[in-house]
């Protein structure tokens, strides 16, 4: 046995045979939507009604005359008006063909059969909805035709002197009642459609309201979060140099001691004095880190462009970054395919992208190798340079190299410390100076960044 809910309501199974008819032009929105599906039941539906009302007026006629013959063939044109409708996609030609129709019929019907107490005078107050519903971008129209309509009638009324006697007025109270039942019910439907858009319309306005309100509330956040912003970037840049001017004295200084404490031999001083010596520098480089993120966010990041000697670059890096990475009992080896030659880039930024991936292949790599390569490449006519750097380190899951140069990201934020912006603050950076950077890895296995930078001036740079 099939249950409701494999055989849906009637309503559901309805819906589809009569949204055959109603064209995609008409489905934009729920209103217009439905309008199309009670143009198509009106006039499946409501022409039975006029069935019924002529073969009465058939029943008790002596013989059938052309006015009979007439509104039978009008009433039977509404049949075809939902294929029309189909067919040319448009509604408005199909609607005022119903409307005049049925106008012409209710006004040839009560002229004919009973003048003002004619069972057809309830369809002329119909026409007159019927043509407001769907004609009403053009009331003009619908009323002209309502008043030529009635012109026309009082106009054959005064001619004839009075309404033709057919059927006499006894016989057409049943009829009467059917037609105006039919009416009623007909107009019940549309007066269903309007209260239903109605309450569309008002639960449409209340949720406009309710988005005007939260439109409102984000922009007076968006403000408040804008001088936040403001106000974070003026902080940054007042206490870029309060930051950096004790942290580079306490390195001095601590460089200095160390010096001294290596020159009498005072192995335990000097264990103390390094711990001290790269605090500080570990320091240094997160302050760094968080000062720069915001001025390369904002486009306040300097770009110089001049002419680099790469191979006296990377041995600068070299020498810089040695110690450093040996502090974990790592080697360390530069890998040049011969001379590099000159490029036109920033120094500054380069070296500062460099001792960047540098510094992190020392943190995540312990008792293994990191290699410095470079060489020159052609990209179709362009020169570019390739510098990598690859280590043997605890490498990363392919799930996790997306994530690499977000913001505040880290692998493994628990065993390494660090704010997790170097990587971001490098991407941002090669982009800068027109280039990118790549990442290869396997967890275990260690990874391979690779820095693109072109050779000649950097096309963003130009511009700017």
């Amino acid at each position: 046995m099939r249950t409701r809910a494999e055989t849906g309501t009637f309503g559901e199974r309805l819906l589809p045979a009569i949204d055959w008819f109603v064209p995609a032009e008409l489905r934009t929105n729920t209103a217009t939507h439905w309008q199309g599906r009670i143009f198509v039941i009106s006039h499946l539906v409501g022409p039975f009604s006029g069935v019924v009302i002529f073969g009465y007026l058939y029943s008790v006629l002596a013989t059938a005359d052309w006015a009979l013959w007439t509104m039978c063939a009008l009433c039977a044109s509404f049949w075809l008006l939902p294929f029309v409708l189909r067919r040319t996609g448009r509604l408005f030609e199909p609607a005022l063909h119903s409307f005049c129709t049925l106008t012409t019929i209710s006004v040839v019907g009560a002229f004919n059969y009973g003048g003002v107490s004619s069972p057809f005078m309830p369809w002329f107050l119909t026409a007159q909805m019927l043509g407001f519903f769907y004609l009403s971008d053009r009331p003009r129209l619908v009323l002209g035709w309502i008043a030529a309509s009635l012109g026309a009638f009082a106009l054959a009324y005064l001619l004839a002197g009075e309404f033709p006697h057919r059927v006499p007025l006894h016989e057409l109270s049943t009829v009467g009642m059917i037609s105006a039942c039919a009416a009623t019910l007909y107009n019940s439907m549309m007066a269903i459609y309007y209260a239903y858009v109605m309450i569309e319309n008002s639960a449409l306005q209340c949720e406009i309201k309710k988005h005007a309100e939260t439109q409102v509330k984000l922009n007076a956040a968006k403000s408040e979060a804008e001088r936040a912003n403001d106000a974070k970037a003026v902080f940054l840049a007042k206490m870029s140099h309060q930051l950096r001017t004790p942290l580079n004295a306490i390195i001095g200084y601590s460089e200095l001691l160390i010096e001294d404490a290596e020159a009498s031999s005072t192995d335990e001083d000097v264990t103390e004095l390094r711990s001290i010596n790269n605090a500080g520098r570990h320091l240094l480089s997160l302050v760094s880190d968080v000062l720069e993120m915001p001025k390369i966010d904002s486009d306040e990041v300097d770009i110089h462009l001049g002419p680099v000697d790469l191979d006296h670059c990377l041995e600068e890096v070299t020498a810089t970054c040695r110690h450093l990475i040996s502090q974990n009992g790592n080697t360390f080896a530069l890998d040049t395919d011969g001379p590099l030659g000159v490029i036109q880039s920033d120094e500054t930024r380069l070296r500062q992208i460099l001792i960047n991936l540098l510094g992190n292949a020392g943190k995540f790599t312990r008792n293994g190798e990191i290699v410095l390569s470079a060489r020159r490449t052609l990209d179709g006519a362009r020169g570019r340079v390739l510098i990598a750097v690859r280590d043997t380190g605890v490498g990363m899951a392919p799930e996790a190299i997306p994530q690499l140069f977000k913001d505040f990201s880290q692998v493994d934020p628990d065993a390494f410390k660090g704010t997790g912006l170097g990587l971001a603050v490098s991407q941002r950076l090669a982009r800068l100076l027109d280039g990118d950077i790549s990442v290869e890895s396997r967890l275990g296995l260690g990874s391979k960044f690779t820095l693109q930078l072109p050779a000649d001036a950097p096309a963003r740079a130009t511009a700017a």
